[in-house]
């Protein structure tokens, strides 16, 4: 399997604790994801040393304030690592609209309006970016969605992935219509039994739309919840409360969620 998204630089667990259960665990693929332009430099040097590893580099939205003034600055280092490390970078950015965090980013120079615009802009330059590469974005939504779905019809930008989706069946729906090959990835939040929205959903979308992530050393899913932190390895609960929503059979969910993993990041020579 192919955990789409985890930050195993911030585990407590040892690099090899984390990669060695993970590949003994017959998982095939990982994707390290970092926050800003160091920290993105620092997920190419671990996809470097790991060959089942792959890197995103990204801003994420409560950073934009530190590069107010350094937009295009900021965008041109971000593609300059990224043309000099094409064979290791498989998406752009965790692009989110985060509104959950503006009451304590608000000053006396800096207002919601500000920060609300500001993370707009960089979400917009962004898919800019990624279009012009034609990279897939991850999309990390916190009380944004209309908002993010509204920047994506402007755009016209379609190749995204809803991060550790947390919204209801008719959300999902509005995004599958205007965009149908986009994915909706499902996190540790689906093995609750209070989300039963979120399940409703991995219920019922198309199955060619669905990716699994870890989202590790955050979000560990039921039953270490509270026990331990999350690590790749336990990408198979998420996997195994798929299987259980589904109707198909769990041989077909593997191997399509699989599929499905290696086409969004489209590249060339996946071992599987």
């Amino acid at each position: 399997m192919f955990d789409t998204h985890c930050h195993p630089y911030i585990s407590n667990f040892s690099e090899k604790e984390i990669f060695s259960s993970f590949k003994n665990k017959w998982w095939e693929y990982l994707i390290s994801v970092w926050i800003d332009i160091r920290t993105s430099a620092k997920s190419i040097d671990l996809a470097k040393k790991y060959n089942f590893v792959y890197a995103s580099i990204w801003i994420q939205p409560i950073d934009t304030i530190k590069y107010e003034w350094k937009k295009n600055e900021t965008i041109r280092k971000l593609e300059t690592l990224y043309l000099k490390n094409k064979n290791l970078i498989v998406w752009i950015w965790e692009c989110w609209l985060d509104y959950h965090w503006i009451p304590s980013l608000i000053t006396n120079d800096l207002k919601e309006f500000n920060i609300i615009n500001l993370q707009k802009d960089f979400f917009i330059a962004q898919i800019n970016l990624a279009k012009k590469y034609k990279l897939p974005v991850i999309i990390h939504n916190r009380n944004a969605k209309e908002d993010i779905l509204n920047i994506l019809k402007y755009t016209n930008f379609k190749n995204f992935i809803l991060h550790c989706y947390s919204e209801d069946l008719g959300f999902a729906k509005k995004c599958l219509d205007f965009a149908p090959n986009a994915m909706i990835s499902f996190s540790w939040i689906i093995t609750f039994k209070n989300t039963k929205r979120i399940q409703e959903t991995a219920r019922n979308i198309p199955l060619n739309n669905i990716l699994i992530e870890t989202d590790s050393p955050f979000l560990t899913p039921v039953p270490y919840r509270w026990k331990q932190e999350n690590k790749p390895a336990m990408i198979k609960y998420i996997l195994d409360k798929i299987i259980e929503l589904r109707i198909e059979k769990p041989v077909i969910i593997k191997k399509q969620i699989l599929e499905n993993s290696l086409n969004i990041f489209k590249k060339k020579k996946w071992k599987v």
